[in-house]
């Protein structure tokens, strides 16, 4: 029993300290909104402050409320060879791997399809807390096909209108998420 505690304990310091010596620094991101249908794809930048190869599993949220509909089209590409990094999918989250070599940095694109059951979109961006650091630098981009928008959780720093779909774009530096994004909307 001793050393299967004494394993358990080595696991989780060697994780603890693995993922200190990663820094999550950028994010650029793309959301589409349909009536019925979330689309997010983006790229994720990640730095491995190591002098050693880093390869680690990581967790990627979906939001999972009744509110919500099912998550489907997931893929995690590793944007250096173009192979993917999924190891399992559930309706509540995704796990991928990273492998980044010592002292570089690597980007993953990340996409998936969420179907929606309100007048409701959310992406989870409060979860870069754990990280401990605000991302260096993000930007996000918003477009929405005859809809109206509601509300936004974050005010756009720009919105340019076209016939029938609307843009609306955020640049951030030295970013820590203080609430998720989240988009209420109506049909025109």
């Amino acid at each position: 029993m001793r050393n299967y505690i004494l394993i358990l304990f080595l696991i989780i310091l060697s994780t603890e300290t693995q993922s200190q010596n990663l820094d999550f620094f950028r994010e650029d991101l793309k959301f589409r909104v349909l009536y019925n249908l979330f689309e997010v794809e983006g790229d994720y930048f990640f730095r491995n402050n190591l002098s050693t190869p880093l390869s680690l599993k990581l967790k990627y949220p979906f939001p999972n409320d009744s509110i919500f509909g099912e998550i489907d089209s997931v893929k995690c590409i590793d944007l250096s060879d173009s192979s993917s990094t999924i190891n399992l999918v559930k309706q509540e989250f995704m796990m991928f791997t990273i492998s980044i070599p010592a002292n570089e940095s690597k980007s993953y694109r990340i996409s998936y399809h969420q179907h929606l059951k309100s007048n409701k979109a959310l992406y989870i961006l409060t979860t870069t807390n754990r990280w401990g650091k605000p991302f260096e630098q993000a930007s996000y981009e918003l477009v929405v096909k005859n809809l109206l928008i509601d509300s936004l959780s974050y005010i756009p720093d720009k919105v340019d209108v076209f016939n029938d779909s609307t843009k609306f774009y955020w640049k951030k530096e030295n970013f820590m998420p203080d609430r998720n994004f989240e988009v209420f909307f109506h049909k025109k």
